[in-house]
């Protein structure tokens, strides 16, 4: 019960993560595939699939969606990951590199720092 009341959050939270490309909110466009809240191993896992196989925005949007949940929920803690689905060809080479959390934390870091997170978080 738990875990489908933090999907459903979670679902509610993306709702502000936009992809600039398509101008448009990445749950509306039908980009989360699904979400997996493991409660007790406190990881909370999103799996979505991008608009191409090689989308270079990629890791941006996957930033913005953890930047998302880790500044909306209370989530201390938590791991949360934000992963490409296997059914995107291209699946292993981005979640080799977006399954390091800390590469997605310096994305997030560049976002902020430049004033650039506004293009992928609406208010």
């Amino acid at each position: 019960m738990l875990s489908k009341l933090i999907e459903s959050k979670i679902m509610e939270i993306l709702r502000k993560v936009r992809d600039p490309e398509l101008n448009g909110n990445v749950v509306e466009l039908g980009l989360i595939r699904r979400i997996d809240v493991y409660s007790e191993k406190k990881i909370i896992e999103v799996r979505w699939i991008p608009t191409a196989p090689m989308c270079p925005l990629v890791a941006v949007i996957s930033a913005a969606m953890r930047y998302a949940i880790m500044n909306s929920l209370e989530v201390g803690g938590w791991e949360i990951r934000v992963l490409v689905d296997e059914s995107v060809p291209t699946a292993s080479y981005w979640n080799s590199q977006l399954s390091n959390t800390s590469y997605l934390d310096k994305i997030i870091a560049k976002l902020q720092e430049t004033g650039q997170m506004k293009f992928f978080i609406s208010k």
